[in-house]
């Protein structure tokens, strides 16, 4: 069966221009209907070929996979979902979305797949359910938003291990969902603590203050959203709860020195991660010396 073609299959090793680079194994309709939620300048590169899908995961040549195991004569069987989670694995900064039709094989096959857990899946995407355009953009820009918090974590080295248990999950999930946490109070909620005790757990830990992982997390997601999203900054604004654009211009100035019209220049992706990896650091007082005499 010949699919449409959408983007040369020619991978490009991450983001050569804005729009999310997407490897998708797919049958025709679920194909189609992934072309119409993410037109231009995103880039779609279908395969059918199984090794072709696990080489480009292991390789990490996009920046998202969209997987229905159930195309052609698969039938997701477990030989073959063992095998894309060790690909998922192998390439942990690349997430994988399952994109699943209604069907008793594809409910058995959502149910293993689901249970590869979150270091080999990132979501569940069910036809005719929650797959509508725009529903199926947000949910890919937020996966790569996610996969792009997690390298940044990384790459500082994962800070928020010396907090209790409790508020390292809460601060990690701030930085992959910061659309469910508007305030201090709701991170406070999520790592089970109060406002003050969260505060005092992060300036024991060296951390900025929960206000300032906060901001880092939220102009982490519009940064990404902006770049390999092609989203605008209004409509960034308002999916991760900025009062106006203006917000966020002020908030990435303060954070970076750069207002989100430089994405385009100097602002690059190594430049921002720079920049919000500083800040995750509270700054250190250093005592004036001491006068003698």
């Amino acid at each position: 069966m010949r699919y449409p073609s959408y983007h040369p299959a020619v991978f490009t090793n991450r983001k050569p221009t804005a729009g999310v680079n997407v490897l998708a194994f797919l049958g025709s309709s679920a194909h189609a209907h992934l072309v119409r939620a993410l037109p231009p300048p995103h880039r779609i590169t279908h395969t059918t070929d199984w090794p072709t899908l696990l080489s480009g995961l292991r390789d990490a040549e996009c920046d998202v996979a969209v997987v229905d195991p159930c195309v052609g004569n698969l039938h997701a069987s477990a030989e073959h979902l063992r095998e894309l989670a060790a690909a998922a694995r192998a390439s942990a900064e690349t997430p994988v979305v399952g994109y699943f039709a209604v069907s008793a094989a594809a409910i058995r096959a959502a149910h293993t797949f689901a249970r590869l857990g979150p270091a080999e899946v990132s979501n569940i995407v069910v036809r005719g359910f929650d797959d509508a355009p725009d529903a199926l953009s947000a949910t890919l820009h937020r996966v790569v938003s996610a996969s792009a918090a997690s390298r940044l974590v990384r790459s500082v080295g994962n800070p928020f291990a010396a907090l209790p248990p409790t508020a390292a999950r809460a601060v990690v999930t701030l930085f992959h969902h910061p659309e469910r946490m508007r305030s201090v109070s709701d991170l406070a909620a999520e790592a089970r603590t109060t406002r003050r005790s969260l505060d005092r757990w992060l300036a024991q830990a060296g951390l900025a203050s929960a206000r300032t992982l906060l901001a880092c997390a939220r102009a982490n997601a519009a940064f990404h959203l902006m770049t390999d999203g092609h989203v605008r900054a209004a409509r960034a604004a308002d999916m991760l709860g900025y009062a106006s654009p203006r917000a966020l211009t002020r908030e990435m100035q303060a954070l970076t020195g750069c207002a989100p019209s430089a994405i385009r220049g100097e602002l690059t992706e190594s430049a921002f991660s720079a920049a919000i990896a500083r800040r995750l650091r509270r700054p250190t007082v250093t005592a004036p010396p001491q006068r003698h005499g």
